[in-house]
C-alpha cells in the first residue's frame, strides 16, 4: 500500500539503475543476435558445408537467433515499463513532498498515514483541503504502481515469446509509456539525425520497443537503427501474416462453397504474400553484410537492402528497378548489387562501399502500366528524400560519392526526382535500358552532364520502343529522346555482350558492369565510351 511517508522516502534511484541495465541488457542482446549472424552463420555458408545436417545447423542457428532478437525486443518492452515507473511516481513524488513542506509552512502536522492534523482546531477545513491534496499523488503513484506491475506480469514469456507476442507487448507498453509516433520527424531526414542525436540510449530504447516499422521508414537516421528496426517490423509482420492466412484457411474449409471464390482468393493473397516476405527472409539470411533500410508488406511490398553499411562508405550506389519491381522479386534485385559490390570492390578497398537496391515504391506491373509516369510522380520524392536521408547519415559534410542507377522504368523515376526543387542528391547518374527520362537533354535533371551516365545494349526492345524522339508523339510533340541518343548529351558507355534488357550487371559478358563499378568508385578514366566527355 501506498503512503504519504512511504512515497515521500521512496528511493527511486533503484528503478533508474534498473531501466539503464535492461538498457544494456537489450543492448548487448542485439549484438549476440548480430554474432549469430556474422560469426556463426556467415562461416557456416562460407564453409560451403552441405547436405542434412548442415541445413539441420543453419535452421538451428536461424530459430537461436531469433529467440535472441525477441529477447532483445522484449528488454526493451520491461525498461519502457520501468522508466515508465520511474517518470511518473518521481512526479507524484515531487507533489506530495511540495505539499508536505507546504503544509509544514502553513502549521500542520501530517502523519505517515496522510491525516492532516492542525494545530488550531479552527483551521479543520483547511486541513481537510490539505490532507485531499496530499492523497491526490498518492492515489496516482498506488496507480501506477498497479498499471506498471500488471504490464510487467504479462511481459514474462508464457511458455516463451514469440515475435506475435512481442508485439502484442509492444502495442500495451506503448500505450501504458503515453509515447506518441508524432514525436518522431518524419519528412526531413535532418531533423530526424539531430532528434534521434539528442536522445538519451532510454529513449532511444524506448522508441525502438514502441515504433520499430516507423523508425525502420525514417530516412537520416543512422543505418544500423534502421537495419535493427526493420528485422523487427519484418519479424511482426510475418507473424501477423501466418496468423491471418491460419484463420483465412480455416474460415474457407469451414464455409465450403458459400463464398468459396472470395475466400479462396484471400487465401492466395495471404499465401502470396507470406512467400514475398520468406524471400526477403531468405536475402537477409544469405550474407552477413546486408541491413534493411526499409520495409512494409502491404500491397506489392516495399524493401530497402544494402550491402555494406553507406553511412561508412566512401561510395555509395543506390539502385532503382523498373517495371515488375516488388517485394517478391528482392532476390534477384539485390544480386545485382551484389555483383556491383564486387565490381567496385575489386578497384577499391570493398569496405570503402555501399550497393543499395531502393525497391521503395509501387513499381508499374507491366509495360502497359509503364507508359504513364503517374508510377515515377508518386516515387519520386519518396526517393529525394532517401537519398538525401543516406547523405544526413553519412555526414553530409564529407561530401561522399553517391551514385543513382536508374533500370528501366527506374530511369523515368529518376528523371522526376532530379527535377524536383531538391534535386537528386547525387553525384552522378546512371541509366540503363531507359526508355526515356521525360527529358530532353542531360542538362535537364540539375547535373552536370559530364556525371549523367548511359548504357544500351544493341537489341533492348525498351530502349527502341521508349519515349524518344522516334517514338510516338503525345498531342503532336514528341516525348523527347532518349537517354542513349547522341543528342542527350550525356555519357554513352560500352555494353558490348550484354544483349536484351536485363544483362547490364552479367558478370559472363562484364563491359557494362565494369563501367558501371568504375562510375560508382569515381574511377571515369578507366570507363569505356562510345562518346561524351568524362569529369
Amino acid at each position: 500500500m501506498v503512503t504519504v511517508s512511504g512515497l515521500r522516502d521512496a528511493a527511486l534511484g533503484g528503478l533508474d539503475r534498473a531501466v539503464a541495465e535492461w538498457a544494456e541488457l537489450a543492448a548487448a542482446l542485439d549484438a549476440l543476435a548480430g554474432r549469430a549472424t556474422t560469426g556463426v552463420a556467415g562461416p557456416l555458408r562460407a564453409s560451403h558445408w552441405t547436405g542434412a545436417d548442415a541445413d539441420a545447423a543453419a535452421r538451428a542457428v536461424a530459430v537461436r537467433g531469433e529467440q535472441v532478437a525477441v529477447a532483445a525486443q522484449e528488454a526493451r518492452c520491461v525498461l519502457t515499463v520501468l522508466d515508465t515507473a520511474a517518470e511518473q511516481l518521481r512526479a507524484a513524488q515531487r507533489e506530495v513532498r511540495v505539499g508536505l513542506a507546504e503544509a509544514a509552512s502553513a502549521g500542520f502536522t501530517v502523519s505517515e498515514a496522510g491525516r492532516v492534523l492542525p494545530a488550531d482546531p479552527g483551521r479543520g477545513a483547511e486541513g481537510a483541503t490539505v490532507e485531499r491534496r496530499l492523497a491526490e499523488p498518492v492515489r496516482r503513484a498506488a496507480e501506477i504502481d498497479d498499471r506498471c506491475a500488471r504490464a510487467l506480469a504479462r511481459l514474462y514469456p508464457t511458455p516463451a515469446a514469440d515475435w506475435a507476442d512481442t508485439a502484442a507487448d509492444r502495442v500495451a507498453v506503448t500505450a501504458l509509456a503515453g509515447l506518441r509516433p508524432g514525436a518522431i520527424p518524419k519528412g526531413d531526414p535532418a531533423a530526424a539525425a539531430r532528434w534521434w542525436a539528442g536522445l538519451s540510449a532510454t529513449d532511444r530504447a524506448r522508441y525502438q520497443a514502441a515504433y520499430p516499422a516507423l523508425l525502420g521508414a525514417t530516412d537520416g537516421l543512422p543505418t544500423e537503427v534502421r537495419d535493427r528496426a526493420n528485422r523487427v517490423a519484418l519479424a511482426e509482420a510475418k507473424a501477423a501474416v501466418t496468423a491471418e492466412l491460419a484463420k483465412a484457411r480455416a474460415e474457407r474449409d469451414m464455409a465450403g462453397r458459400i463464398d468459396d471464390a472470395r475466400r479462396r482468393l484471400r487465401v492466395t493473397e495471404l499465401k502470396g504474400r507470406l512467400a514475398a516476405i520468406e524471400s526477403l527472409e531468405a536475402v537477409l539470411g544469405s550474407a552477413a553484410d546486408l541491413f534493411l533500410m526499409g520495409f512494409d508488406a502491404r500491397d506489392d511490398g516495399r524493401a530497402i537492402v544494402a550491402i555494406g553499411n553507406p553511412d561508412r562508405a566512401a561510395h555509395t550506389a543506390v539502385y532503382v528497378p523498373g517495371t515488375g519491381a516488388r517485394l517478391a522479386h528482392i532476390g534477384s534485385d539485390v544480386a545485382r548489387m551484389r555483383s556491383l559490390w564486387q565490381a567496385a570492390g575489386r578497384l577499391t578497398d570493398p569496405g570503402e562501399v555501399s550497393a543499395i537496391t531502393w525497391v521503395g515504391y509501387d513499381a508499374p506491373d507491366t509495360l502497359v502500366h509503364a507508359t504513364t509516369t503517374s508510377y515515377a510522380d508518386t516515387a519520386a520524392p519518396a526517393l529525394a528524400k532517401f537519398l538525401r536521408g543516406v547523405g544526413v547519415a553519412q555526414g553530409i559534410e564529407t561530401n561522399r560519392h553517391l551514385t543513382v542507377i536508374g533500370h528501366s522504368y527506374g530511369s523515368v523515376v529518376l528523371g522526376q526526382a532530379a527535377r524536383r526543387d531538391e534535386g537528386l542528391f547525387a553525384k552522378d547518374v546512371i541509366v540503363v535500358g531507359s526508355p526515356g527520362m521525360h527529358a530532353t537533354r542531360a542538362a535537364d535533371l540539375d547535373l552536370d552532364p559530364r556525371h549523367v551516365w548511359v548504357g544500351a545494349a544493341h537489341d533492348d526492345m525498351v530502349v527502341a520502343l521508349g519515349f524518344g524522339a522516334h517514338a510516338p508523339t503525345v498531342d503532336g510533340r514528341p516525348r523527347g529522346v532518349t537517354p542513349d541518343d547522341a543528342g542527350f548529351g550525356a555519357n554513352r558507355f560500352t555494353t558490348d555482350g550484354a544483349e536484351g534488357h536485363s544483362e547490364y550487371w552479367s558478370t559472363r559478358r562484364p563491359t557494362a558492369l565494369d563501367n558501371q563499378a568504375a562510375i560508382v568508385v569515381g574511377n571515369y578514366a578507366a570507363v569505356r565510351l562510345l562518346w561524351g566527355v568524362r569529369p
